[in-house]
């Protein structure tokens, strides 16, 4: 993961070199591990570490942009990149952010083993199909929930039982769409894991949280949040509740932000954000080629 961009900038792989000192265990070197490690069978007890490996790629790639005097005037993350969104505000430290997703992923992988779940992602309806689709599936008594929605790509995702993927395969065979079942285990976002959010709930009352240092939007309504208590409160909640990324865009827009820089090592922010005005744009930090001309684009603002 990351490799050629880690290979370009070296201090972004010495940074994440650090993390692992920080965090006692070897972070880094998952990244050019085995698929297995980073996408455990449905029904494997070993540990996945996607999240972790993604997340510290990511805040690798901020602190590089900071240290090239690119400091953000707002924060944003996608489902669990909210947590390390909120570890560079300095809402908690970067061992605690680790510590939480570790604990979370674990929890949500026991319970994934006792219901097998999983996200799956829908193009090509509208919203108005999707969720007359899922709600045919309640109907019906199987569990489908709508979980994110992006209209510009007309691209939802639904969570639900395993056991019910071939009903959900039957009521979408009328609609022209496509299909793609998630790697991820379980289907986060979604009731399955009201038990998981209880369970974030209590261990975040172990965690030290700050007041960010610059305004951090959160997917639980796309609003801002106000302060150490809230933020705690919005990242539990937002483990059994819809992922409103679309929504957090829009408010960040209409509070003026204009240039959004995706942090490394994807690109979906730039597939799934809304339609921009003419005067915003996205940088990307995927590649060699994207870091250099996001730095360049941001110095040039």
């Amino acid at each position: 993961m990351g490799r050629a961009l880690r290979n370009a900038f070296p201090l972004i792989e010495q940074d994440l070199r650090k993390l692992d000192t920080t965090l006692g265990y070897p972070l880094s070197g998952a990244m050019d591990g085995p698929p297995d490690l980073l996408f455990p069978p449905m029904d494997s007890r070993t540990p996945t570490v996607f999240m972790e490996v993604t997340m510290a790629l990511s805040l690798s790639v901020a602190r590089a942009l900071q240290r090239a005097g690119a400091a953000p005037d707002a924060l944003a993350g996608r489902s669990m990149g909210e947590y390390s969104a909120a570890a560079f505000a300095g809402v908690f430290s970067e061992k605690d952010c680790f510590r939480m997703v570790r604990t979370i992923t674990g929890k949500g992988q026991e319970d994934c083993q006792e219901t097998l779940s999983t996200l799956v992602t829908v193009y090509g309806l509208s919203r108005a199909e999707l969720r007359a689709v899922a709600a045919g599936m309640e109907k019906a008594g199987h569990l489908c929930e709508v979980v994110a929605f992006y209209d510009k790509p007309r691209l939802g995702v639904a969570g639900l039982r395993n056991s019910s993927l071939p009903e959900l395969k039957a009521r979408l065979a009328p609609f022209r769409h496509k299909l793609s079942v998630s790697r991820e285990m379980g289907a986060f976002h979604s009731t399955l894991f009201d038990r998981l959010a209880a369970r974030a709930r209590r261990f975040f009352g172990k965690i030290e949280f700050s007041a960010p240092a610059v305004p951090l939007y959160m997917n639980l309504d796309g609003r801002r949040a106000a302060g150490p208590a809230e933020i705690k409160r919005k990242l539990a909640s937002a483990l059994n509740r819809p992922v409103l990324w679309q929504e957090t865009i829009h408010n960040m827009l209409a509070d003026g932000v204009r240039t959004f820089v995706e942090l490394a090592p994807g690109a979906m922010l730039t597939e799934f954000i809304c339609a921009l005005p003419p005067d915003a744009e996205v940088l990307r930090t995927d590649t060699p080629e994207n870091f250099r001309r996001a730095l360049r684009r941001l110095a040039a603002r």
